[in-house]
């Protein structure tokens, strides 16, 4: 069932995994989901590297500059991924992997994601790290072969990011932000008090939880289901 593929390209570990899920927020439990994960290398290289099981946590988000970019909520300043359940994911992953496990781009067969994201209920791009640094080629193949897809950059409005708005929502936190950026659709996290327009998403606390991202598939870019932005509040 699980299929793995990791490799490396300039600062960054890129790790594509298929495998079941327990987070009923995405899919339905045990629903078969690929999922994307960007480190920066120096990641990486402090989890394996460790002469014991402990890896200080501050530390490890503060090494996010190759992955995590210019995001606002980056190195510990809010992001969900940053809550103790995901980092201990992160650690055993990046233990998990062996040196064979992980080559540069040009010796790495990509070709098997396509049919990963073929049998799978999901593509979750940007489980951890900045999904528009994946190659826009291999995003657009595994958007297309997957029945639904979800993807959110902090990217949006830089030039060399454009192409990826066909498939990733534009992280936003207002409605002028959004405004700021009408060729995108925008994923809005709205702040206590705050309104935007949008649709809200169905699978927040706020609407009860009534569906999930495999369900849903509205934060899936220009060219995915839906036309309208969607918003959320930040809990």
């Amino acid at each position: 069932m699980k299929g793995r593929i990791a490799w490396t390209e300039g600062d960054n570990l890129f790790v594509v995994r298929k495998g079941r899920t327990t987070n009923k927020k995405i899919a339905p439990e045990k629903a078969s989901v690929v999922q994307t994960y960007t480190f920066d290398l120096r990641q990486a290289a402090m989890v394996r590297s460790a002469q014991s099981n402990k890896v200080d946590r501050g530390n490890f988000f503060r090494m996010d500059g190759a992955n995590c970019l210019d995001c606002p909520l980056a190195s510990l300043k809010g992001c969900y991924t940053h809550k103790y359940m995901q980092y201990s994911g992160f650690i055993s992953m990046l233990r998990s992997l062996s040196t064979e496990d992980i080559h540069s781009r040009e010796r790495t067969d990509l070709a098997p994601i396509k049919d990963w994201c073929a049998e799978s209920q999901l593509t979750r791009f940007g489980s951890y790290g900045e999904p528009s640094l994946l190659p826009i080629d291999l995003v657009s193949d595994m958007a297309d072969a997957s029945a639904t897809h979800t993807g959110y950059t902090h990217q949006a409005g830089k030039d060399w990011a454009d192409d990826y708005k066909d498939f990733f929502m534009a992280s936003s936190h207002d409605q002028e932000g959004a405004d700021n950026l009408p060729s995108w659709r925008h994923f809005i996290s709205l702040a206590k008090g705050a309104e935007a327009r949008g649709v809200q998403c169905p699978a927040s606390k706020e609407m009860g939880y009534v569906s999930n991202c495999a369900k849903c598939g509205l934060c899936s870019g220009v060219k995915g289901k839906g036309r309208k932005d969607v918003t959320i509040n930040i809990h």
